[in-house]
């Protein structure tokens, strides 16, 4: 046997008697169940760990936004409260406007009853007169003479000094007329109405009365109060837009008809003007 074999068996004993000189030591199941659990509660720890840090971090975003949609619903709220509030002002407001508008309307209602009464106050007191429109001016003019040429142009004979109360000249609030108007008072008024109705159906001229050259149409008419005369234009107007043939004043009174066999409509006040139609 060569050396190199030798060797190789020597090795082999020595290994061999050191595993049989060598101790093991016995280990139980409840050591190892211990062991292998106290591993799981480390790996489960880290398990936790990881997962919260990675919940953590993919709901940061979440939270951010959660905070500023409870901020945003904070600020509407508060919004809201302060839109109520002001609705709650604007509703008192409101009920505030009504109650006046209620008051203003009633005022309105005496106002318009009081301005009708002094209108028909104040018509009452022109029912004895007839107001001349057209005859020209002149310096030094005599109107009492004036009148009696027109009385007695009219058939209509007028004593001046019983039958009249005064003539003058007044001033016309449209100043496109060329000349003043002229107003008559009588102190009948049957007598008025005589005239009046007489004196229409001539159709004078400005010379008639003795006025050269001057062709102008003279118009004798009631007496009307200023408020009056506007309601006689706007039923003019509207007369006119309704092909009305007939419109008229009679005793300080205006009345419209559609035609010959249409009844007579009276117009007292700016309601009435509804009735043309």
């Amino acid at each position: 046997m060569d050396d190199n074999m030798k060797h190789r068996r020597g090795v082999r004993a020595n290994i061999a008697s050191s595993k049989v000189d060598s101790k093991v030591i016995p280990v139980s199941s409840e050591e190892v169940q211990d062991i292998v659990s106290k591993e799981f509660d480390k790996l489960w720890l880290k398990l936790e760990n990881t997962i919260s840090d990675i919940i953590s971090a993919q709901l940061k975003p979440l939270k951010e936004e959660i905070a500023n949609f409870k901020k945003s619903v904070s600020f509407i709220n508060s919004e809201f409260e302060n839109i109520n509030k002001k609705v709650e002002h604007i509703e008192k407001d409101v009920k505030s406007l009504i109650s006046t508008k209620a008051i203003i309307g009633e005022l309105k209602d005496i106002t318009d009853k009081i301005q009708s009464d002094n209108n028909d106050r104040e018509q009452w007191g022109r029912r004895s007169n007839i107001e001349i429109y057209g005859v020209p001016e002149k310096k030094g003019e005599n109107l009492f003479n004036i009148f009696k040429d027109i009385s007695h142009k009219a058939n209509c004979p007028v004593n001046i000094s019983t039958d009249l109360d005064f003539i003058t000249r007044v001033a016309s609030k449209n100043s496109s007329k060329k000349c003043k108007p002229i107003v008559v008072r009588f102190l009948a008024r049957y007598k008025k109405d005589d005239f009046l109705s007489n004196v229409r159906k001539l159709k004078l001229k400005a010379c008639d009365l003795g006025y050269s050259n001057v062709n102008t149409p003279i118009f004798f008419n009631d007496h009307l109060t200023s408020s009056n005369k506007i309601l006689l234009q706007r039923a003019k107007n509207r007369a006119k837009d309704n092909h009305y043939r007939y419109i008229w004043v009679k005793n300080c009174s205006i009345m419209v008809r559609r035609n010959d066999t249409s009844p007579i409509v009276h117009i007292s006040s700016e309601k009435d003007l509804n009735k043309i139609k």
